[in-house]
């Protein structure tokens, strides 16, 4: 009898135990003349209490979007995390931002020891150091997914931070090059001013963006003190007539 089954990927994602998964994989098994022959059906990424970790959760969300070949941004790279993360779903083309130089070396040097020199080399994955306002000055193409996390660089200097105004000039090139069901995903940190006004203006965008071509959603942890960060996606349903 033929039957579907679902086996365990070698543990790859950051934060996992050794008895992590990385993902699921389906099988269909077929006996044929004594053999079992398979197919690869599909993966289904495994997923263990991400909501714990809104940053994972928000990775978690964005994978389901990207396919291989695809083109991708991080608009806030940091120390590299994110883009990482995406460079490991091998997209076609990875853009990466960010306005500190400090920021752009540690992410090359993330890239680089993780196995990416290639890369790096050949253009598929581009560090660029400048502000994500400039997004289309570098993005010729349309994109599949785009990675927000906002805030500022984890052990740098906190005066030193995204803003409401380079923000939503970012949020609405992504948009604008973004295809059909591709996603834009931004993590907020209200906890700080800065932080707080980009929220209020990133709500205020989304919530009268054209519902006959864009979903969002805002997920947030209801119960959760100390203003924890907050989840907004925009996926676009079509592009304009």
């Amino acid at each position: 009898h033929s039957a579907y089954y679902y086996t365990l990927n070698p543990l790859k994602s950051k934060g996992k135990t050794e008895n992590q998964p990385d993902s699921l994989d389906i099988l269909f098994l077929s006996p044929h003349n004594g053999t079992i022959n398979y197919i690869l059906i599909g993966s289904i990424p495994y997923m263990s209490n991400l909501i714990k970790n809104i940053t994972e959760f928000a990775l978690y969300l964005v994978q389901g979007y990207v396919s291989e070949g695809d083109v991708v941004v991080d608009a806030t790279c940091g120390n590299g995390d994110d883009t990482l993360r995406l460079a490991q779903l091998s997209p076609a083309k990875l853009y990466a931002f960010d306005i500190q130089q400090e920021a752009v070396d540690a992410t090359r040097k993330r890239l680089r020891e993780a196995g990416f020199a290639e890369k790096l080399k050949d253009g598929a994955i581009e560090v660029i150091c400048d502000s994500h306002e400039h997004l289309t000055d570098h993005v010729k193409t349309f994109i599949q997914a785009a990675v927000f996390n906002l805030g500022y660089l984890p052990g740098a200097d906190k005066g030193c931070t995204t803003s409401a105004s380079s923000t939503m000039r970012a949020v609405r090139s992504c948009l604008s090059r973004l295809e059909p069901d591709g996603l834009v995903c931004i993590t907020m940190y209200s906890g700080h001013p800065a932080g707080r006004q980009e929220k209020e203006h990133l709500l205020a965008f989304a919530e009268n963006l054209d519902k006959r071509q864009w979903h969002c959603a805002y997920i947030n942890l209801i119960n959760q003190p100390a203003a924890p960060p907050e989840i907004l996606l925009i996926t676009r349903k079509k592009r304009p007539e």
